[in-house]
C-alpha cells in the first residue's frame, strides 16, 4: 500500500478553520431557534384544529416568525420559547 504520510491541517493551503467554526455555530443557532419555532407553529395549527380560531392561528404564526428572526439576530432561543409558552397558554384557555 502507498504511504500517505501524516495529514497536517494547520499548515494546509486554503485551510480556514475560523470560517468552518463560524458556519458550525450558525447551523447550531438555526437548529435551536428553528426547532422551537416549528414547535410553536405546530401549536398554532393545533389551535386551529381544535378550536377553529383563525385569529390566534395567524397571530401565533406571525409572532413565531418574528421571534425566529429575533432569535437568529440576538443568538438566543428565549424569545421563541416565550412565544411557544404563550401559545400553549392561549390554547389551554381556548379549549
Amino acid at each position: 500500500m502507498a504511504d500517505h504520510g501524516k495529514v497536517e491541517y494547520a499548515v494546509a493551503a486554503g485551510n480556514d478553520y475560523a470560517e468552518h467554526e463560524a458556519t458550525y455555530l450558525n447551523v447550531m443557532k438555526l437548529t435551536k431557534v428553528g426547532t422551537v419555532t416549528i414547535a410553536a407553529i405546530v401549536v398554532c395549527l393545533a389551535i386551529y384544529g381544535t378550536t377553529g380560531s383563525k385569529f390566534w392561528t395567524f397571530f401565533g404564526i406571525a409572532l413565531s416568525l418574528v421571534s425566529l428572526v429575533h432569535g437568529l439576530i440576538a443568538n438566543t432561543v428565549v424569545s421563541a420559547a416565550g412565544v411557544l409558552v404563550f401559545l400553549l397558554i392561549v390554547w389551554a384557555f381556548l379549549v
